[in-house]
């Protein structure tokens, strides 16, 4: 790779996120708004080279800090090249209503992942198909969804943290329109060759309301 052309993919890049950026502060002003926490403990085992298989148990909180939903998820991802992987999951969920019975779901998902390395930069563009994307505060949203994230991370020379920065949207298949964009900035910690902990920031825009969700998501995660 030429220096030229790395400097325009890496403006390229740096541009698109500085308009995500810009994107999300204009949207939030005036807005109305939640908090909501979500905690996670992630267990990963690699099998290969090429295969890796993880179970998650989550717990998400409104910002009363009560139990929103929790669930637990397993899936796998496997290598098909260096610069692409596919994957798929199954999460059972729990949802805690106040004004009717408990609700359960069960979500399925698909991914195909790209990644690409810029020196110390990691591209990824993943796009994800869902049968479900959320439990709506007063109807169940069951419906299917096309997800497509980009995400970069900054590899720091000599550093156990690697920050990261996002943006993913949500197109629903049924009306064929996108109907929520969610922001993301954080990063994670590196305590040793087999356990991380990661902090991120999420603010999740609702494009068809005035409405969005500010959330703080932490999580434990454990290689085997």
């Amino acid at each position: 790779m030429t220096m030229r052309t790395f400097y325009m993919k890496a403006a390229v890049a740096g541009l698109a996120c500085s308009i995500a950026l810009m994107l999300m502060v204009t949207r939030a002003m005036g807005q109305e708004s939640e908090w909501n926490t979500w905690t996670s403990v992630e267990l990963n085992k690699q099998i290969g080279k090429k295969l890796e298989i993880f179970v998650t148990p989550e717990i998400r909180f409104t910002d009363q800090f009560k139990v929103d939903e929790y669930f637990i998820e397993t899936g796998l991802e496997y290598d098909l090249w260096k610069f692409l992987s596919i994957g798929g999951s199954y999460r059972f969920l729990i949802n805690e209503r106040e004004t009717k019975s408990t609700e359960y779901f069960h979500r399925i998902a698909f991914d195909v992942k790209g990644k690409y390395e810029i020196n110390r930069f990691n591209f990824q563009l993943r796009t994800r198909y869902t049968n479900y994307d959320e439990f709506g505060t007063d109807n169940t949203s069951n419906d299917r969804y096309l997800r497509y994230r980009l995400k970069v991370d900054y590899n720091i020379s000599k550093s156990k943290f690697t920050p990261n920065i996002g943006v993913e949207f949500f197109r629903q298949l049924e009306d064929k329109e996108f109907d929520k964009v969610r922001y993301i900035i954080g990063g994670d910690y590196k305590i040793n060759k087999h356990h991380k902990i990661g902090l991120d920031f999420l603010m999740q825009d609702y494009l068809n309301e005035d409405y969005r969700k500010n959330i703080v998501s932490l999580r434990y995660t454990i290689k085997f």
